[in-house]
């Protein structure tokens, strides 16, 4: 191709578009885990529970309710959070030379880096948020560091299922996120006992390689080498976007497209006592 047809700008436009938001929703690690919601608000607020569950206050129980009595009442503690909507964006510029050469290669590897530069930010601030969160649980190793006995992975599992349970008895899907540099010791583990692995088609969350002590195991690299984050997907915590990932493509004659994708939203923790943090390997 070596000049413009009328209409080419918009094709390519809406190819960026569907590209980018494809790229994204398969490179979002921490954001599937979350519930998604949307607001039209730039300023936000929620209200914390407390997790005990209600047992009834002294002389006034649950159990044993007279006749004709009225109920007791369920005494609650709420703690409300605020929380502002944050901007994230990246953009990059395909030359016209490529684009008239037809430079497929440069073209893709531009439209991913935007797709996943995004996404990987969202998924930081998603990740940041939770695990600094002062109301969360920490584990405890069991019996040595992940690299050290496999065998001690499997039972600081349990212990961190055990952990969320105290307070939720009902919780019963978790997964564990951890650094793809930890990945070798649970993979190591899972075909050396013959547990079940993830295998092509299987997987319901991006980067998730297996399913021990049925925890689901993802990787991502927005995790520090040295930690797991465990957690119950989708109650643990809430995205709440004000607008979704959205692209813009600005053609400029004889220069190029410029791209640029952009979202809203903001973290919000809304169960800590559905997550453990623990520290996987020495520092």
């Amino acid at each position: 191709m070596t000049f413009y047809t009328p209409g080419e700008d918009k094709l390519r436009a809406t190819a960026y578009d569907l590209a980018i938001k494809q790229i994204a929703n398969y490179t979002y690690k921490f954001k599937q885990l979350v519930s998604v919601v949307n607001s039209s608000v730039w300023k936000n607020y929620f209200f914390r529970e407390q997790t005990n569950v209600p047992t009834g206050q002294s002389g006034n129980a649950i159990k044993g309710i007279p006749r004709g009595a009225e109920f007791p009442n369920a005494v609650l503690s709420w703690e409300q959070v605020a929380s502002k909507i944050e901007k994230y964006g990246l953009g990059g510029m395909i030359d016209h030379e490529d684009i008239i050469a037809n430079n497929i290669d440069t073209r893709n590897r531009t439209i991913l880096r935007i797709a996943e530069g995004v996404a990987k930010s969202v998924d930081s601030e998603i990740y940041s948020v939770i695990s600094s969160d002062g109301d969360i649980l920490t584990g405890t190793l069991q019996a040595g560091y992940w690299n050290q006995s496999s065998a001690a992975i499997i039972k600081d599992l349990a212990v961190m299922k055990a952990q969320v349970q105290a307070y939720y008895d009902n919780a019963k899907d978790f997964a564990v996120v951890i650094n793809p540099a930890t990945a070798p010791n649970i993979l190591h583990y899972i075909y050396e006992k013959g547990a079940q692995a993830s295998t092509s088609g299987q997987s319901a969350f991006n980067g998730e390689i297996g399913n021990p002590a049925g925890v689901r195991v993802i990787t991502s690299s927005v995790v520090p080498a040295s930690y797991a984050l465990f957690v119950v997907p989708k109650t643990c915590a809430t995205w709440k976007q004000l607008m979704t990932l959205q692209t813009s493509t600005k053609s400029d004659d004889f220069i190029g497209d410029e791209i640029k994708a952009c979202e809203y939203g903001v973290t919000e923790v809304h169960e800590p006592k559905q997550v453990v943090l623990l520290q996987v390997l020495q520092d």
